[in-house]
């Protein structure tokens, strides 16, 4: 909590408009599904307040192999929670992984999505971040679905296995996604 308390000071000095916060789990030995959910609900029920008071947004990050990685699991734990300062940090990789349709999947949690993470994934659906255009991942279909959406909030590449080279990646990255953005009528 202390962390998460001290990322909403620091956003808000820094005029960022959210954070990411991971969606709890791997689930613990010995815990049910739903006690870890209400283990983090009320995690988030001792931060709320500070992200309120201080305008910025705790955005869960579905993720591979923990608590949420499913639209069917965080759609229904943001929509009972209730509260504007919560939402989703859609990554469109993550959502691969799981074995779904980024597209479509951002359609379904659009209301909550507050910031979107892009790389790409391999076609085995293997979480490791790659360079846009080295995996399988249909960014037509997300940007369209953007774009019919009207999605206008942030986006990030999100490289980090990159890390002896990042602004060539960004480059390659950015190289392969700015023509797609622009033939789906995003704004770049």
């Amino acid at each position: 909590m202390d962390h998460t308390l001290a990322c909403l000071e620091i956003a808000a000095t820094l005029g960022c408009a959210n954070i990411s916060v991971p969606p709890g789990g791997p689930l613990p030995k010995g815990m049910t599904r739903k006690e870890a959910l209400a283990l983090f609900h009320k995690g988030l029920d001792q931060v709320i307040p500070k992200a309120e008071a201080l305008g910025v947004q705790l955005l869960i990050e579905p993720e591979p192999n923990l608590l949420m990685e499913r639209t069917s699991e965080i759609k229904p734990f943001v929509s009972e929670i209730r509260c504007d300062a919560v939402g989703v940090n859609f990554d469109i990789g993550h959502f691969f992984c799981a074995g779904e349709d980024p597209a479509g999947a951002l359609e379904e949690l659009f209301q909550w999505v507050g910031h979107m993470h892009i790389e790409d994934i391999a076609a085995d659906r293997t979480h490791n971040h790659l360079i846009a255009g080295l995996g399988a991942i249909d960014f037509t279909a997300v940007f369209q679905a953007m774009r019919s959406l009207g999605y206008a909030r942030d986006i990030s590449l999100e490289l980090y296995p990159y890390v002896d080279r990042p602004e060539a990646a960004g480059r390659e990255s950015l190289d392969h996604l700015v023509p797609l953005m622009q033939q789906a009528g995003l704004a770049v």
